[in-house]
């Protein structure tokens, strides 16, 4: 057995250092860059397990490809300790700023819109933040009617936890495909008979096998058009 490896098949890598258990003692993580690549902006992204099921569970690695939707989930609307949004006329900056593993404050323009109507609205936007387009689900008022403007055209900016939804489970109307290079991976142990429950995991790949109980997080390059 690679003393290198641990029981769920990723690298060991000491989390003072970051560096690989092997006798090479090899450094995981970002290679460095050179030209546009250096330049091209950073995120972070929960890869769900359900996710990963719906791909097929592919090896994930440093440097591949990956087109994926960033889904921001289900929004209060009203700011408050719970992910929410808010919607304005007025403009707002494009922003797209991280402030937790995986959660991002955004603001932006509402690009599409699906507006569903019943006994209480609820509406899917998709918030052109700059470099990304978040999509996300927004909650009715506390009368079921969502807030005045959430349309296209408008502005939207809240918080979110976002994951990269890569194969949609179910028919979505809007949604716009972001173009991503992997570069890095954070695994949080949470499977009850881990050694290592409750603590984070670096690692440069990540296995082509389940992963019910931990959470994947996946720091990637965004690609600017045209590259």
């Amino acid at each position: 057995m690679n003393p290198a490896l641990e029981p769920n098949g990723e690298r060991n890598t000491d989390r003072m250092t970051g560096r690989n258990g092997s006798q090479d003692d090899v450094r995981i993580g970002p290679r460095p860059l050179t030209g546009r690549m250096q330049k091209l902006p950073q995120i972070e992204f929960e890869l769900s397990a359900e996710q990963f099921a719906l791909m097929g569970y592919p090896r994930l690695q440093q440097g591949l490809p990956l087109t994926a939707v960033l889904d921001g989930g289900v929004l209060l609307p009203e700011p408050g300790p719970e992910p929410w949004y808010a919607v304005q006329k007025e403009p707002l900056t494009p922003s797209f700023i991280q402030i937790g593993p995986a959660l991002y404050a955004f603001a932006g323009q509402i690009v599409e819109a699906d507006i569903q109507y019943g006994s209480s609205q609820m509406a899917v936007i998709v918030v052109d933040c700059g470099f990304v387009t978040l999509r996300v689900a927004c909650a009715p008022n506390d009368d079921g009617v969502l807030p005045e403007g959430t349309w296209e055209t408008r502005y939207a900016a809240g918080f979110a936890p976002v994951q990269a939804i890569v194969e949609e489970s179910f028919t979505s109307p809007v949604g716009r495909t972001v173009d991503l290079s992997m570069w890095g991976f954070r695994r949080l142990l949470l499977s009850p008979n881990d050694s290592a429950f409750g603590s984070w995991h670096q690692s440069s790949e990540i296995p082509p096998a389940p992963f019910t109980n931990d959470r994947l997080l996946i720091q990637a390059r965004v690609h600017r058009q045209g590259i």
